[in-house]
């Protein structure tokens, strides 16, 4: 397996936007900085809306920005020197998520009175059943 390169070792091309006035540089990484508050949740949820689409359950970068980026011409160790990562399977787990919504409670008293003509009594229904009883 191969050394993490540090990171600090890194150079880095910088390209203006406005090419006419300015020159690519090349800088270190200690040089690169960005300012406090510019990356946000919000800004990311823009670039991944106007860059990538869902297919089938997994998002995909549109065929507009790979063309634009030439990104079909690059590989994964373009992007990081490092060895690709290898993910290990985890299960789903049943917690994931919201939990489910409540039943309406003319569906919750349903299923209260057919528990209790079953004699399938539970503590619980037992309780519901002393509580609207009080109620009333």
């Amino acid at each position: 397996k191969k050394a993490i390169i540090d990171p600090s070792l890194f150079k880095y091309k910088v390209q203006p936007i406005k090419k006419e006035l300015y020159e690519a540089v090349i800088v270190k990484a200690s040089q690169l900085s960005r300012r406090k508050h510019f990356f946000s949740r919000d800004r990311l949820k823009l670039f991944l809306k106007q860059h990538c689409e869902p297919h089938d359950g997994v998002i995909k970068t549109k065929a507009t920005s790979i063309a634009k980026y030439n990104l079909a011409e690059q590989s994964f160790s373009y992007f990081f020197p490092d060895d690709p990562p290898t993910f290990i399977f985890s299960p789903a787990s049943r917690r994931r998520g919201r939990p489910p919504k409540r039943a309406s409670t003319s569906l919750e008293d349903e299923i209260t009175a057919k528990q209790n003509t079953q004699g399938n009594k539970s503590k619980v229904a037992r309780e519901k059943t002393k509580f609207q009883k009080q109620k009333e």
